[in-house]
């Protein structure tokens, strides 16, 4: 404020003239420096006027520099204050020091005409003009530098906001989905699958079945399949799906579901209509053509678990299923449980007494139509699965019950149980998985069938080898074993089954694959299979190809 009160003194002192005689207060630099310098005296007798007392230019040259100093020591307080965060009290301090910046600069200019009006006074007026100019350069880049510096903060605002309300960058297609508009897609989606193969079933059936033979399997192209799904958004909390299978013959069936879905809450959705049975991870998971590591769409190309043990089906009933997190655990609890109609038989109408034959009982797909309903009866189930996300590991243990599945009246259930555990990360993806299944067969067999089986898969594929072509190559193995109880193989109509590998008897089977990825979504797979019937060999070993693409 020293600085201030010298610049309103002085600017009065320069208005009342130069004859006048100010007090001013002890320490003010320039007036110490009047009042040392000399002063002539006329004497007293003498009637001219006492000449105004002069101001050497040494010392108004001094007062120049330390304005000059103090408007530069202000001004780096000034852009101090303005760089960093501002409140109220900071405000009013630069604003008073911008004022004291002016009437700095305007004592410099009266110092100016001072030294004009001064003899002698053109070297240093040469030199204060330098030092003006210099003056007006240093406001002008202290201005632009606060520009600058303005213009800088409000980027960085607006970058600060700008993350705010639209969040981090995403790729187009995938930052639509965090629009608080929704997507700009409609409500009705469309996808789906398009499968089809060569299969040939190596072997001499002269010999097979023990001598026995069976009917030869010719090979060729297969047509697996072409499925829409129809996936339809009402509102936040509907969602309708369906599935239509067209076949290679030019019919068209219901696919695999078709259902509505009501969502809940966050960790319940209810679920009406055909659904796929959440038995096991096969089924529910990766029984589609290019989710599969295998080719899975000719006949007799899927697990041996999911051919003679576990039933690959949908039903028709209600479910609820959902998800959550354990607490502040990373472990994921997921759930499902239905009611359904259950599984079902109905005897040839050429069976004496409408009693099933031993071939018609051991085919699991006679019993996988839940449409028709043949009994009181209903099938009960569900599944309990704990994720490891961040590991990427999933075990889980499902359990069905079915009541009376034999057309006629007869007492007869089937109850099965399955164990998952799975193993996808990286590179690397592992599947293994256990079924039982208990029969009641006592009604037409002399004893019940029971049915057990096991197979375990792994798959590797080297993405970050470097080398385009390579990294698109998938290699997958995979064992299956199963072995019943109460089922003759060699009782059996070989008949009545789709293949060879169909027919229920002890084997085991080795499959080594090859899949090469045009795309995530387009795969071309060909794996062939290693058959050994314990006892009972069917020489039916298989090579198969198979093209899907999930569009």
């Amino acid at each position: 404020m020293r600085t201030l009160r010298f610049g309103l003194v002085f600017g009065a002192l320069l208005a009342a003239g130069p004859r006048v005689t100010l007090a001013q207060p002890p320490g003010d630099p320039f007036h110490q420096a009047v009042s040392r310098a000399p002063v002539t005296v006329l004497p007293a007798a003498e009637s001219a006027p006492a000449p105004a007392p002069t101001v050497p230019q040494t010392s108004l040259a001094e007062n120049v520099e330390t304005c000059l100093a103090q408007i530069d020591s202000l001004r780096k307080e000034q852009a101090a204050l303005k760089g960093g965060a501002q409140d109220d009290e900071q405000k009013k301090r630069i604003e008073l020091l911008q004022k004291q910046v002016e009437t700095l600069e305007k004592m410099v200019r009266l110092l100016a005409d001072q030294l004009k009006k001064q003899p002698g006074a053109a070297p240093s007026m040469e030199q204060l003009q330098l030092q003006a100019a210099t003056l007006e350069g240093r406001s002008l880049q202290a201005a632009r530098r606060d520009r600058e510096l303005a213009g800088a903060i409000d980027d960085l605002r607006e970058h600060v906001n700008a993350e705010e309300r639209y969040g981090p960058r995403l790729p187009s297609q995938l930052k639509q989905l965090f629009l608080g508009s929704g997507t700009n897609e409609t409500p009705l989606s469309i996808y789906g699958t398009l499968a089809f193969g060569y299969s040939k079933i190596l072997g001499d059936t002269a010999s097979a079945a023990n001598g026995a033979g069976r009917l030869p399997t010719p090979g060729g192209f297969y047509f697996g399949e072409f499925t829409p799904d129809f996936l339809l958004r009402l509102n936040d909390w509907i969602f309708l799906e369906a599935e239509i299978g067209i076949g290679s013959d030019g019919s068209v069936s219901a696919g695999s579901f078709a259902q509505v879905d009501f969502f809940v809450n966050d960790w319940l959705t209810i679920i009406g209509g055909r659904f796929v049975a959440p038995i096991g991870w096969y089924n529910e998971r990766i029984n589609n053509p290019w989710i599969n590591k295998l080719p899975a769409d000719a006949p007799g190309s899927a697990p041996l678990l999911w051919l003679q043990v576990l039933p690959p089906m949908a039903m028709l009933g209600v479910q609820a299923r959902g998800s959550f997190y354990l607490g502040c655990s990373p472990f994921k609890l997921e759930y499902s449980a239905y009611v359904t109609n259950g599984l079902n038989l109905t005897p040839s109408p050429n069976d004496p007494g409408g009693i099933p034959t031993l071939s018609e009982l051991a085919n699991l797909e006679n019993m996988q139509d839940t449409f028709n309903i043949i009994s009181n009866e209903l099938a009960f189930g569900g599944r309990i699965g704990l994720w490891w996300p961040e590991v990427g590991v999933e075990a889980g243990i499902s359990a069905m019950h079915s009541g009376d599945y034999v057309a006629g009246g007869f007492e007869d259930s089937i109850s099965l149980l399955a164990v998952d555990l799975n193993y996808h990360k990286g590179n690397w993806d592992l599947r293994a998985e256990y079924g039982v299944m208990h029969q009641q067969t006592l009604s037409f067999l002399e004893q019940n069938i029971t049915r057990q089986g096991f197979y375990a898969q792994v798959a590797y594929r080297p993405r970050d080898c470097g080398i385009r072509y390579v990294e698109d190559i998938e290699g997958v193995y995979r064992y299956c074993y199963v072995d019943f109880k109460g089922i003759d193989a060699t009782m059996l109509d070989l008949s009545t089954f789709g293949t060879p590998i169909d027919v229920p008897v002890r084997r085991q089977q080795n499959e080594f694959g090859i899949n090469y990825y045009f795309t995530p979504r387009l795969v071309l797979k060909a794996a062939y299979q290693v058959n050994d019937e314990f006892n009972f060999h069917l020489h039916d070993n298989q090579f198969l190809t198979e093209l899907a693409w999930g569009w």
